[in-house]
């Protein structure tokens, strides 16, 4: 009777990158309040940059979550970035 080969132990799943998922998800939510929560999403693009370097070094899973945080992360931190341009800028001129 012959078995399969052990397989070993399955990966575990990176901590960093389902925190990057959730920072950009909160800064989603968040953008409504564009002034006081650009950190957020700014925290996501770095907290999913990092969770896809140790994700590749330490060969962990979560790429996709990782990648799904720091993209949310970046959009989310331009849009607010941009909204608070456009506020400074329609303050300036007394809009």
């Amino acid at each position: 009777m012959s078995y399969p080969p052990y397989a070993g132990r399955r990966p575990d799943t990176s901590a960093a990158a389902i925190v990057a998922l959730v920072l950009g998800i909160v800064g989603g939510l968040a953008t409504p309040a564009f002034g006081l929560f650009t950190v957020i999403p700014a925290a996501a693009a770095i907290v999913g940059a990092v969770a896809l370097r140790r994700i590749h070094t330490h060969r962990q899973r979560g790429r996709t979550l990782a990648l799904w945080g720091f993209w949310l992360g970046a959009a989310f931190f331009l849009l607010d970035f941009a909204l608070l341009m456009i506020a400074a800028i329609a303050t300036h001129l007394g809009l």
